[in-house]
């Protein structure tokens, strides 16, 4: 009985250290999954979000710069996942190697194709990529923004690494983005197939800039200065062509605003005070139209030029790529809130005057088109307005003399007829970078409406000419009796549309006449691109690169800007124009967003 006994107290003394000794290992063999990041999860497809978690028969082991580490870093931290170093293996055979995609917005990886076996995920996280010379004021994608580069052969959109250099605007590599039509996550390195996207835009970073042309030099420009005859004569090239590299300073907006207004002094471009931003995105191309009857739809066949020209607010109809046509015959306003409601999430709206100087500048600096010599951006010459199109030669003529029997300038015959679209490689010359991470359709293509107004008598914004030409803007009618036509000609207008906050719109001074450029403002690109100049008394055109050159006035209070496809040498990134505000088979419109 005593030995039984012992044997009992024995068995119970085994089996009680037994239990310990299995509860340390338990507990220790966690500590070791922790410290060394290594977690089991169950699905062959898991999403991760926040913490990494523990489930099944797929672990993971978290670097951080190299280090490997027990937490996956969150969304807060500056890092994001290299998917060019991570992967996952089977733990039974290290050459069976899954997919894995990253959605830095939701924080969390896809895992595909994971086979049945345990398998070993390497998640290497490194520090965003972030081009030092922005000064913080780098690109912020929101929520709905795809970072992407490009091959650099034809233009198609690849998936950027954000952890690895995906813009550089030192070498002209300007931040590009997507919107896609349809919420895909793609791989780094991965062609976005075009038929997914909707829409592209280039990030143009806070700056300040160093003013060349000072408020004592432009108050004087009341007049156009001389006539200058035909362009072609090389003394007047030369004073057509005095363009210059614009010093800028890229900052961000925690940095005090500088004010300054005279020669060689700094100012911190409006286009960003006024929306308090780090930089906005603005559309690559030139907006165009959705001609299918499903919005969802993106094949362009069967499109036509004539079927882009509509006059209404449709924001689902927005699409913004190259080789489509460009919006047109749009009224001011309606142009205004498709754009306005195309992403309210983004802060999107119908680009301003200010905000095309602040591209134009961007453009003549050496992060543009003036890295040593200033070469001009080349036209989009398509006569049908097809986006991202370029002429193969830089055309030499504008418009000719005024014609009084035809009431009408006519066009010289030596611009280029030769287009090719943006695939080919040569059409980067109308990109205002000289690749493809420039903006496009600058220069030509159809003229572009922007939010700029002359302000009526009374310092109120005018909606237009009259009751046939007007923005569909409430507003004073600043001509009510020009164009007096027959009762059955005049189109009967609605109440019209409420005017916007004051930040998405430019004012300008009341005059009755268009070559008062001394009206224009500091950054837009209008008055510092003086002095101006006639030609044969009809045309007004500005030292930088001969481009047009008329200022908003009595009847014409609206801003258009970058020329048409026929306006040969006059058309151009620093060109501007008056119009109506009314619709016109050759006006269109651009969209910027400010997240």
């Amino acid at each position: 009985m005593k030995l039984e006994r012992f044997k009992e107290k024995d068995n119970k003394r085994i089996g009680i250290i037994v239990f310990t000794i299995i509860c340390i290992l338990l507990v220790c063999g966690a500590v070791l999954y922790r410290t060394f990041a290594i977690f089991e999860v169950k699905t062959n497809q898991n999403m991760i979000n926040g913490e990494v978690q523990s489930m099944g028969d797929l672990r993971f082991m978290v670097y951080v710069e190299g280090e490997l580490q027990k937490d996956m870093p969150n969304k807060e931290s500056e890092y994001s996942l290299d998917t060019s170093k991570s992967y996952c293996e089977d733990i039974t055979d290290s050459s069976k190697k899954s997919h894995i995609n990253w959605n830095q917005e939701k924080w969390s990886i896809e895992i595909k194709d994971i086979g049945t076996t345990k398998t070993k995920c390497y998640l290497y996280f490194d520090k965003l990529y972030v081009d030092s010379i922005l000064n913080g004021a780098i690109p912020d994608l929101g929520n709905e923004l795809v970072a992407i580069t490009f091959n650099e052969e034809n233009g198609h959109a690849v998936k950027a690494n954000l952890t690895s250099e995906w813009y550089n605007y030192s070498t002209q590599k300007w931040a590009n983005a997507v919107i896609l039509r349809r919420k895909e996550d793609y791989a780094a390195g991965e062609v976005i197939p075009e038929e997914n996207i909707e829409s592209y835009f280039v990030w143009i970073p806070r700056y300040e800039y160093e003013i060349w042309n000072g408020e004592e030099e432009t108050n004087r420009f009341t007049a156009v200065e001389e006539n200058l005859g035909e362009i072609p004569d090389a003394t007047q090239n030369e004073k057509l062509n005095k363009q210059q590299s614009i010093n800028i300073k890229f900052v961000n907006k925690n940095v005090p605003i500088v004010t300054g207004s005279t020669k060689d002094s700094w100012l911190t471009h409006p286009a960003f005070v006024s929306f308090d931003c780090n930089g906005f995105w603005v559309g690559k191309f030139e907006t165009g139209y959705n001609q299918n009857d499903d919005v969802q739809n993106l094949n362009t066949n069967g499109w036509t030029t004539k079927k882009a020209e509509k006059d209404t607010i449709a924001s689902d109809r927005v699409i913004i790529k190259s080789n489509v046509y460009s919006w047109r015959g749009i009224r001011v306003a309606n142009a205004f809130y498709t754009s306005y409601n195309y992403k309210r999430e983004l802060d999107s709206h119908m680009m301003k005057n200010m905000e095309w100087g602040a591209l134009a500048y961007l453009t003549n600096s050496k992060y543009g088109r003036c890295n040593g010599n200033c070469t001009e951006v080349r036209i989009n010459n398509s006569s049908s307005f097809v986006t991202g199109s370029s002429a193969v030669k830089e055309p030499h003529k504008g418009y000719d003399n005024y014609n009084t029997d035809t009431g009408t300038n006519e066009l010289h015959a030596d611009i280029d007829g030769v287009v090719v679209n943006y695939e080919n490689l040569l059409s980067v010359i109308s990109s205002t970078t000289n690749n493809y991470y420039g903006v496009y359709d600058t220069a030509g293509g159809a003229w572009e409406y922007v939010m700029g107004v002359m302000v009526d008598e009374h310092g109120k914004p005018a909606s237009g000419r009259n009751d046939l030409y007007n923005s569909n803007f409430i507003g004073t009618l600043t001509c009510p009796t020009c164009d007096e036509r027959s009762k059955e000609e005049w189109i009967k207008e609605d109440n019209g549309m409420e005017w916007p906050d004051t930040r998405y719109y430019d004012i300008y001074n009341y005059d009755t006449t268009t070559w008062k450029f001394q009206r224009g403002h500091l950054g837009d690109a209008t008055k510092e691109m003086g002095p101006f100049y006639t030609i044969n008394t009809t045309r007004y055109v500005s030292e930088w690169y001969s481009d047009d050159a008329f200022f908003v006035g009595n009847g014409v209070p609206w801003f258009v800007r970058g020329g048409v496809a026929t306006y040969g040498v006059e058309s151009g990134t620093t060109a501007f124009a008056w119009a109506t505000g009314a619709t016109s088979a050759v006006d269109s419109f651009r969209i910027v967003l400010t997240p």
